[in-house]
């Protein structure tokens, strides 16, 4: 039998933000085992990848471990790779960054491990083929990517078992396809079954190549595979297996076989990733039109020739998708913007200060709080948080010492890019991003001082596999060891009725008039969202800066439902941001005919939780109301949220007495241990009677501002 390479390459990874018992979960039950198991095989090669997240907290809490890989790379066991140390989807942050991160990376592993990477690890595979000349004049030698991605180039199956070459710009460099035959064997079935596998391979031709890349997670942080892997004795007989047949398989590194074996030739790769991520980033709608042909096509028997030529769509469909991830990705690329004006303008004294604010930028590029698959993503709030986290503490950073702390700056820009102007108000206090063409809502919120966007929370989206809900069955365990690809359960009862998509964003200062019977139980109920006339009504505006502040000045003209049919009106909405951090949010409304309605302004903020340990609502001085339930406030005139896990307090002033509808914001969504309902913030909404005759006008105003939260 011809000898064949297997490439075993490990990818660790935890994301910023991530919680503390995650990191100490996963080191205890995949991160240390797997590397005990190695150590204990010293023949057995492998390459490893692990982020800088998880690296700071290995350092910071189990530095044993950091030691005890630099041993396996001193003897040539383990490669290690480099990657974005943050890391991010190359493709979608500024180059500027890639380069930056990747160098950072580099040199860490040198520092700390006595050697230079060749190699990288490139997030979620998210390929563009730009990225090849930056990663190579990076530093790195070769990359994997999957498999997949060169099927959609044309490259036949019985070519994938070396390296290619591609470039960008006349840059090379080399690419590794990743089998995903191997991804879905490995550790789920059982090793004779990953041999049959090679022993094909080896039937080809001698010293051929085969690459399995994944998740480290794969190895006792799934669902299950733990007890599978470890105490059942998986690994123990799969690296046993592999060293019984070192007369024909030998483990080998991605260096290794650089150095030994010419390349396969050319290839151009499409924008691409993994099969799964492909299909996840496509719009809801979409996806699920193309899970009923993929299923066809395997139905009739087409997917082993005809799938080569299946595609999804591409990893930044989700900044499309989504809103929320397109709001952070944009505060993302303004907040590099901010920090590389201050590098080359020469403005900035601290070199080191200058460091810092980098760094918390490059923390802000995590890419797992951007995007949302089988993993909770972008609806995990406290991933989220840690994004605007990190990139307000950048500003901060840039800013502490500039000389007219006491101003507000005001910028219209297509912010969000979508072929319409925002406004972003900016002071040392507070920041209020505002849509004046999306019913003049305040989209993002920074309390600085406490590195807070508080309105930085995640509405209902229809999901694609919400129709699952229905036939998920309920518990928090599998029956097998099973790919988490390929199983789901409900964690709970009735998630089912939160799978319901709102019909906008769950922010701030969203305008409505409502019927004049309406009430709590309509509003907090996502069928209830077709009430809400204004909530896509493109506002007029100027910017007029006054004593102490900038204000935005808004209007539209529409109508709204009555009893007696449509009655016009005229509203008028100023939103101004004084230099002490004060939101001001003022309007008139004129009715050209009768009109009695309620007028609402919905507030939703970001809390990591609603239980009364860690938040809730105090009003009028002394009542309190919990935050993860529902409340209705007859008459209101100040209302305070607290916040204990940040240490602030928001403080609403409604000026007049309101009454006030207040519920959390629950949204459901899959994770990796199944369907989950995700606390997201709490939605207030406080509402004053309107009742008008012909000409009439009603006014109403509201201010926002938040303080430290004393000692309690």
């Amino acid at each position: 039998m011809s000898r064949v390479k297997l490439i075993l390459c490990i990818h660790d990874h935890q994301p910023v933000g991530n919680l503390g018992g995650v990191f100490e979960h996963a080191y205890g039950a995949s991160y240390l085992p797997f590397l005990q198991k190695m150590e204990s095989h010293p023949d057995i090669k492998f390459v490893l990848h692990t982020t800088g997240p998880l690296l700071e907290w290995l350092e910071a809490n189990a530095p044993d471990y950091i030691e005890r890989v630099g041993a396996l790379a001193a003897r040539g066991q383990v490669e290690i790779m480099t990657g974005g140390f943050y890391e991010p989807i190359l493709p979608a942050i500024p180059e500027r960054d890639a380069r930056g991160q990747i160098e950072l990376s580099t040199d860490y592993i040198e520092r700390r491990f006595g050697v230079r990477p060749r190699g990288m690890w490139l997030a979620e595979r998210v390929w563009e083929p730009g990225i090849a000349k930056v990663i190579a004049e990076s530093g790195v030698e070769y990359v994997a990517l999957d498999d997949y991605e060169f099927r959609l180039a044309g490259v036949p199956d019985d070519e994938l078992n070396g390296y290619f070459m591609t470039e960008d710009e006349g840059v090379p460099l080399k690419l590794f396809p990743i089998s995903k035959r191997l991804r879905y064997l490995i550790p789920f079935a059982e090793p004779s079954q990953t041999l049959d596998h090679m022993r094909s391979l080896a039937e080809r031709g001698d010293d051929l190549v085969a690459v399995f890349g994944d998740d480290g997670e794969k190895f006792g942080v799934w669902p299950g595979t733990h007890k599978h892997v470890y105490e059942d004795g998986w690994l123990d007989r799969f690296l046993q297996a592999l060293s019984d047949s070192s007369d024909w398989l030998k483990l080998s590194t991605f260096a290794e076989v650089v150095d030994s074996s010419p390349s396969r030739g050319r290839v151009y790769l499409p924008s691409s990733s993994y099969p799964e991520m492909m299909e996840w980033a496509l719009p809801t709608g979409a996806r699920r039109e193309y899970e009923l042909f993929l299923n066809e096509v395997k139905h009739a028997g087409w997917e082993e020739r005809w799938g080569t030529f299946v595609s999804g769509g591409t990893w930044k469909g989700f900044i499309a998708k989504y809103d929320e991830a397109n709001h952070m990705m944009r505060k993302m690329y303004r907040v590099s913007g901010k920090v590389e004006g201050a590098a080359s303008g020469g403005d900035h004294g601290a070199d080191s200060v200058l460091a810092q604010a980098r760094e918390a930028l490059w923390k802000g590029q995590c890419n797992c709080a951007y995007w949302h698959g089988v993993f909770g993503g972008l609806y995990l709030p406290h991933l989220r948080s840690a994004i605007y986290q990190h990139l307000i503490r950048a500003e901060n950073l840039l800013e502490a010492g500039r000389e007219n702390e006491a101003s507000v700056t005001a910028d219209v820009i297509d912010h969000d890019l979508d072929g319409n102007q925002e406004v972003l108000l900016e002071s040392c206090e507070m920041n209020a991003y505002i849509h004046p063409s999306r019913g003049g809502m305040v989209f993002e919120l920074d309390l600085r001082r406490a590195e807070w966007n508080a309105l930085g929370t995640m509405a209902r989206h229809d999901e694609a596999y919400h129709h699952e809900l229905e036939n998920s069955s309920s518990g928090d365990g599998y029956g097998e060891t099973v790919s988490i690809h390929d199983a789901m359960v409900a964690k709970e009862e009735g998630l089912s009725e939160l799978a319901h998509p709102d019909a906008y964003p769950k922010v701030g200062a969203i305008d409505h008039i409502l019927p004049a019977g309406i009430g709590l139980a309509e509003m907090k109920d996502p069928a209830g969202s077709d009430l809400v006339p204004l909530g896509g009504e493109c506002y007029e505006f100027e910017v007029a800066r006054h004593e102490g502040g900038v204000a935005v000045k808004m209007a539209v003209q529409s109508s709204v439902p009555n009893e007696d049919g449509a009655v016009p009106i005229a509203l008028t909405k100023t939103v101004s941001l004084d230099t002490g951090g004060r939101l001001r949010v003022s309007w008139s409304l004129k009715a050209e005919s009768r009109l009695d309605a309620v007028f609402a302004s919905e507030w939703t903020l970001a809390l990591l939780t609603g239980l009364p340990d860690y938040a809730e609502l105090v009003h009028d001085g002394d009542c309190v109301v919990r935050a993860d339930s529902p409340h209705e406030l007859e008459s209101c005139r100040h209302l305070e949220v607290k916040d204990r896990i940040r240490r602030e307090v928001v403080r609403m002033d409604f000026g007049a007495e309101a009454g006030v509808w207040i519920h959390p914001l629950e949204t459901v969504s899959q994770s990796e241990s199944g369907f989950e309902k995700v606390y997201q913030g709490i939605t207030i909404l406080p509402h004053w009677r309107v009742s008008l005759a012909a000409g009439e006008t009603a006014a109403f105003e509201m201010t926002l501002d938040s303080a430290a939260l004393e000692e309690e």
